[in-house]
Formats: C-alpha cells, sequence, structure tokens
C-alpha cells in the first residue's frame, strides 16, 4: 500500500524534527555555558555594521508595528 504524504503528516514530521533539535541544542547550551566566552562589550560607536544593520531592522519593525496597530484602530 502506497504512503500518502498528507500535509498533517509532513507538519508531525517537521515538528518532531524541529523539537528533537530544539531539546538538543538546549541541553548542549546549558551544559556547555559554563565555558563560553563571555559575550563582547557593548560598543554603540557603529564600527560594527552587523550590530548597526540589527538596529536598523529592529527600529523599523517597531516603526511598522506601530503604525499597522495605528491603521488598523486596534490597540
Amino acid at each position: 500500500m502506497p504512503t500518502v504524504m498528507s500535509p498533517r503528516r509532513v507538519l508531525a514530521f517537521t515538528m518532531g524534527i524541529a523539537a528533537v533539535f530544539d531539546l538538543t541544542g538546549t541541553t548542549v547550551y546549558q551544559t556547555m555555558r559554563g565555558v563560553l566566552p563571555p559575550p563582547p562589550a557593548s560598543d554603540d560607536d557603529g564600527d560594527d555594521p552587523f550590530r548597526a544593520a540589527m538596529s536598523t531592522i529592529m527600529g523599523a519593525h517597531h516603526d511598522a508595528m506601530v503604525d499597522a496597530r495605528d491603521e488598523s484602530g486596534m490597540r
């Protein structure tokens, strides 16, 4: 009998794999947290292009969410 891959089966399989990797990643992080180096000091002088890009994205996201709520009239 051929197996039919329904969307429900695909979603269940995908979520199962994600849960396994999530639990594995959490366990590894908690185990190795003591030997990880400390995070770098936060310099807001704009030298790091990735940090500058992330702050731009987060600011734009916040502005977009505020505008979306204002246009719909819901808060």
